[in-house]
């Protein structure tokens, strides 16, 4: 079963209903003198794909000033930590203090989301990193800011994060149009590779070189600058109603009627509903086998690329940043690559190219051989990432996609200490052999997983194209006309399995199991 293409303009028609007449024939669309975009503006030609929209690029700046301040403090912090110390250990704390929240608030962070409305969520979330951020600045200003405040900053922040960022990503179906999700999303991941991974780092290096305090209050700002527009959004939203083709919905809280159920329950729900779901269980082990594999090869590079590489330390910097070159590629083209080669194919290849690229960077004699391959990772990572990103913005019921969503990604997060560990002890053998046993790791994880990347890829484009899903733009999973289980409908029993019409993935998923028929 072939994908259907991507749209590339306009609004898609509902599945079923005949063609539509030439533009300007009587009964057909309006002409190009009178045609109306689904955003209220003249409509895109077909030469040109459809805006995004003012909502959106609203939304972007927010995303592109929170990642800033995120790039800027991953930077300073460790650089204001070695004018204290000199323990590597204590210097290693701040990583601790950064991954932590994740494994300890992660997934209470998804059942908040899951329960209020995602956009002030995110405001506040942000605004009180804006605050902790802050504080740190007049400590840091006033001499007071040793190890313990800097560890509390990192948590505290980082804490925010496990909001912030599952909600920019969950999101940004309410600010654009189902039919542009891909080309929104690679336009959300190429504004993060550029500011966190590429301008974060020098910028953050360079006000340091200032004064320490200049990076920090940078920092402050521009998650102040992050909660202003997304405070701004909302209202605007309010006011003249939702985007034309995007969610309504921010957030589910327990349905009309239903008891009010405790965190931990709904915690429950979550992990029995992400376990108990054939697709996204085999996506999770497959994310977390990648996260495993990425970290071995993490945990070495800087020495693998001094001493194996030749890489001289002044060129260090230039050298790890060529992932992120690739990957902002792998941005611009990920929508187009979906509507040329199909969803599937980008993200198998995608994710395979992964592991293939790691391997050739354990293989690679040198740093002109090696840093190619660094950046063909990236540019497969951010392609891959983009493709099956609508998984959970329009397939995952609407009511559980916070819970999902975190749950997801504290189990592939929780693991990379492990990736990291393992890629030490083999390091110590060869600094090579991380790479290639992350990169065999990574490949058997997603051949393992093959047949629920096409599962997903195939509901992903059924739900973009006929605009409803499991999610649908209602909290309410299922079919069309309110099939499926309502938000906190069966409390108690756990959060039931949709069944939609609109996708095969629940028909295929006891077929996956008994190894019948192919998902493609």
């Amino acid at each position: 079963m072939s994908t259907p293409p991507e749209p590339r303009y306009g609004e898609t028609a509902p599945a079923g209903n005949p063609a539509p007449a030439a533009p300007g024939a009587p009964g057909g669309p309006p002409g190009p003198a009178d045609s109306v975009s689904p955003s209220g503006g003249a409509a895109p030609s077909p030469r040109r794909p459809a805006p995004l929209g003012g909502p959106f690029h609203r939304f972007w700046a927010a995303t592109v000033a929170t990642n800033l301040g995120d790039g800027v403090l991953a930077t300073v912090l460790p650089l204001i930590a070695a004018t204290l110390t000199h323990d590597p250990l204590a210097v290693s704390g701040l990583l601790v203090a950064r991954y932590l929240p994740w494994l300890l608030l992660g997934p209470f962070a998804g059942v908040l989301l899951d329960r209020v409305d995602r956009l002030r969520a995110m405001a506040v979330s942000t605004a009180v990193s804006a605050v902790t951020v802050a504080g740190l600045a007049v400590a840091v200003a006033a001499g007071q800011a040793d190890l313990r405040v800097l560890y509390a900053a990192m948590f505290l922040v980082m804490s925010c994060e496990t909001v912030t960022d599952p909600a920019s990503r969950l999101l940004v179906t309410r600010v654009v149009a189902r039919d542009r999700l891909d080309r929104a999303n690679g336009r959300m991941e190429g504004g993060r590779l550029v500011v966190q991974d590429c301008l974060g780092s020098p910028v953050g290096g360079l006000l340091f070189a200032v004064a320490a305090v200049a990076p920090v209050a940078g920092a402050a700002g521009a998650y102040v600058l992050c909660a202003v527009l997304v405070l701004g959004l909302a209202l605007l939203l309010r006011r003249s109603g939702p985007v034309p083709g995007a969610e309504d919905a921010a957030g589910a809280g327990p349905g009309g009627g239903a008891p009010p159920r405790s965190a931990v329950e709904d915690l429950a729900d979550g992990f029995r509903y992400v376990f108990g779901h054939y697709v996204l269980r085999r996506l999770m082990v497959a994310n977390a086998g990648m996260m495993i594999g990425i970290q071995m090869g993490m945990a070495v590079l800087v020495l693998f690329a001094r001493d194996e590489l030749g890489v001289p330390a002044a060129l260090y910097g230039l050298f790890v940043g060529g992932i992120a070159v690739g990957g902002l590629l792998g941005s611009a083209l990920a929508a187009r690559l979906v509507t040329a080669l199909g969803r599937r194919a980008v993200m198998t290849a995608g994710y395979l190219g992964v592991a293939a690229a790691a391997i050739a960077m354990g293989l690679s004699p040198h740093a002109l051989v090696a840093l190619p391959a660094w950046a063909f990772l990236g540019f497969c990572l951010a392609a891959s990432n983009i493709a099956g990103s609508p998984y959970f913005q329009v397939v995952v019921p609407a009511h559980v996609r916070g819970r999902a969503s975190t749950v997801f990604r504290t189990v592939g997060w929780g693991l990379s200490p492990v990736g990291a560990f393992l890629g030490g002890l083999l390091g110590r053998t060869d600094l090579a052999l991380p790479f290639v046993a992350g990169g065999l790791v990574m490949a058997v994880a997603v051949l393992h997983a093959r047949r629920a990347v096409a599962d997903a890829a195939r509901a992903c484009d059924e739900a973009e194209a006929d605009g409803s899903g499991h999610g649908g733009t209602h909290p309410s999973a299922g079919a069309p006309g309110g099939a499926g289980p309502e938000p906190g409908a069966g409390a108690g029993r756990g959060l039931r399995r949709p069944r939609a019409a609109s996708s095969a993935w629940p028909r295929r998923r006891r077929a996956g199991r008994r190894g019948r028929g192919s998902p493609g």
